[in-house]
């Protein structure tokens, strides 16, 4: 027997009975998508591999043109989604069917670690999520008549809430499950959330107001004068708009790879770089009721705050939240240790900006919308989110530097040359690099056995006499378990050296200061329960001019064969002082024929634009954003439209 759905809301002025079914399928789903997309940087930079199980990572711009791209798509199919809705299918069996292409998704990242894994998850989380979002916002209101139309701001601050309260715990606990146990985990639990969430609204079916395709309607209303200028109207706002999402959704991408240069140590804990972003969605739901019941009021006793000038206001607090981490990479590059509290700061303003802008964009947009262009407008609101990250992603497409790159022959051995000069000194080496039909996967297959904890401080270093140096550490606990501690100790030092120390004893970080030429010899014990962990490094204070090193990377001796042209990665290059190297590779076949190598100029791929230049280059960009939204501001009109 058909079931038989109310299709009309009911006109009582309390909350309508199906919103705790969608508040509570919101965060489940929310913890599913931001869980899953906040260690998406960190997979693809440390833990890709390819077909044979070897190391397949990609480089920070790589990272970032596949994480904004991702975006893109999946604010880009709400537009499907809509019209999928509000054409064929409703709103409710649309979110349903396209909630378990999402959690296909979810399944394919937990169990394929490779590319071809990542586009296919990706690919139908994309599809999934996307399809979704302008059907569960459009949803909400759908539960709404004009008797309790006075709740809408409310229950959309709820439906804000629901999201951060899932993007805030997710964010916390999936990097812990990518650092403890891997990917598969990692990837796994969010689709567990996202099957609890499908499960959620199901069983919220007979509470909920399906409204039904309205086809004849969509189609008539979208010739009709008004339409068409809420339309163009909001097509233009959301352009504005859409330069904010290429900012904020930055802090998944760019944030993240800076906070691996930062000193992590906050409130006495030692934070994993991509925990950072959970910082956005607890400051969301402390400052949605501070906005709500005080900012705004507050600002009305002077001015009118209509949505507009929120949305203004909100386009100009992301400047300085762009401007500080430029700030802070500036100080990074210069060699200082900066600590993550300068980050939280730049969170703390993008988080307002959203506030101002994000959550005012979702009420504004459904009201804005006539009755069966709801899911249509909302789509639209969320192609800004689209548009923001296709931008970011040309822009790192277009700054990216290829790596050398060289174009085999055939199968077989071939002598790789690399020349490296500092201006005073110069060096090379040269080794076989083996090209095979059938790339060998044991070399590169991971131990059955436990890992012990390791502990990297990188090469030695030289500097001159009287200066200081910041020092870097990199830890592992591997499989062991129990508390775990960091020790320095500098073990040794010229014998006239008087001020020579180490400035702090247990971080991840340090500050060596010298005073008189000689070798400084650093140590540092890692601890994870009785497993100990242990590094050395030698730092030369010297005015002698220290020629740069290069040593062989034993993990790329042996490629696979392959059409395309491959990139070089046989060496790596230290100059412990650290100056401009001018770089030469040379490759010759197995008869003694000469190569070309593409870019043979450079050691690696890279990015036109300093990391500090690329922060200043978006707060530019975001600038004349807000600037140019005031003329638009001043002259939009709009009609406000709710269900009857």
């Amino acid at each position: 027997m058909k079931t038989s759905y109310r299709t009309a809301p009911q006109h009582i002025e309390r909350m309508p009975s199906g919103i705790p079914y969608i508040v509570g399928n919101e965060a489940a789903e929310r913890f599913s998508f931001y869980g899953m997309k906040c260690i998406l940087i960190i997979f693809m930079t440390k833990y890709l591999m390819d077909h044979t199980g070897g190391s397949d990572v990609m480089s920070a711009e790589q990272a970032k043109v596949w994480y904004h791209a991702f975006n893109f798509w999946v604010y880009l199919f709400p537009l499907a989604g809509a019209l999928l809705a509000d054409l064929v299918l409703g709103k409710y069996r649309t979110i349903l069917w396209l909630s378990i292409v999402y959690c296909a998704g979810h399944l394919v990242l937990a169990m394929d670690e490779t590319r071809n894994g990542l586009f296919w998850g990706l690919a139908l989380i994309a599809v999934g999520s996307g399809g979704i979002k302008p059907c569960v916002s459009a949803h909400v209101g759908d539960q709404f008549s004009k008797s309790n139309a006075h709740l809408l701001e409310r229950v959309f601050g709820w439906f804000y809430f629901s999201i951060n309260l899932g993007a805030f715990t997710s964010t916390l606990l999936t990097p812990f499950l990518l650092e403890t146990y891997g990917p598969t985990y990692a990837f796994g639990v969010p689709g567990i959330l996202m099957a609890i969430a499908t499960l959620l609204f199901w069983m919220g079916r007979n509470k909920f107001v399906h409204i039904p395709a309205r086809r004849g309607e969509l189609l008539a209303e979208l010739r009709s004068p008004k339409a068409i200028k809420a339309l163009v109207q909001l097509s233009v706002l959301y352009l504005f708009v859409a330069m904010f999402w290429a900012l904020f959704d930055q802090t998944g991408s760019a944030w993240v790879l800076q906070a691996e240069q930062m000193d992590r140590e906050f409130f006495g804990i030692v934070w994993l770089m991509s925990q950072i972003q959970a910082v956005n969605p607890i400051m969301i739901l402390i400052f949605i009721p501070i906005f709500g019941l005080w900012l705004y009021p507050t600002i009305n006793r002077f001015f009118p705050l209509t949505p507009i000038r929120k949305i203004s206001i909100g386009l100009f607090i992301t400047v300085p939240a762009f401007l500080l981490p430029a700030w802070i990479q500036y100080r990074i590059e210069s060699g200082e240790i900066v600590n993550i509290v300068w980050q939280l700061a730049s969170y703390i303003l993008i988080t307002a900006a959203e506030v101002f802008v994000s959550i005012t964009c979702l009420e504004f947009s459904y009201t804005q919308a006539p009755k069966p262009l709801k899911s249509i407008v909302m789509a639209l609101f969320l192609v800004s989110v689209s548009l923001g990250n296709f931008f970011v992603a040309g822009v790192n497409y277009f700054i990216q530097e290829s790596g050398p790159t060289v174009q085999f022959t055939s199968p077989g051995a071939y002598q790789v040359r690399l020349e490296v000069s500092d201006g005073v000194s110069t060096i090379h080496k040269t080794s076989t690099l083996l090209v095979s039909e059938q790339h060998n996967p044991n070399a590169y297959s991971k131990s059955s056995g436990l890992t012990p904890p390791t502990v990297i401080l990188g090469d030695d270093i030289a500097i001159k006499p009287g200066k200081s140096i910041n020092l870097f550490a990199t830890t592992d606990a591997g499989d062991s378990v129990g508390d775990s501690s960091l020790r320095w100790n500098l073990i040794d030092k010229p014998e006239t050296s008087t001020e020579g120390k180490l400035v702090f004893s247990n971080k991840l970080y340090n500050t060596l200061q010298t005073d008189v030429a000689g070798v400084y010899r650093i140590e540092l014990t890692f601890t994870v329960g009785t497993e100990t962990a242990t590094e050395t490094l030698e730092v030369l204070a010297t005015d002698d001019n220290q020629p740069p090193s290069i040593s062989i990377n034993e993990g790329n001796t042996e490629i696979q064969f392959a059409e395309e042209a491959t990139t070089l990665a046989l060496f790596d290059v230290y100059d412990p002082e650290r100056n401009e190297l001018t770089i030469q590779w040379s490759v010759l076949d197995q008869e003694g024929r000469k190569l070309t190598v593409k870019n043979g100029h450079r050691l690696k791929a890279g990015s036109i634009l300093s990391e500090t230049d690329y922060y200043l280059f978006f707060s530019c960009m975001m600038l004349l954003t807000a600037l140019a939204f005031i003329p638009f501001g001043r002259r939009y009109q709009g009609d406000t439209y709710l269900q009857e």
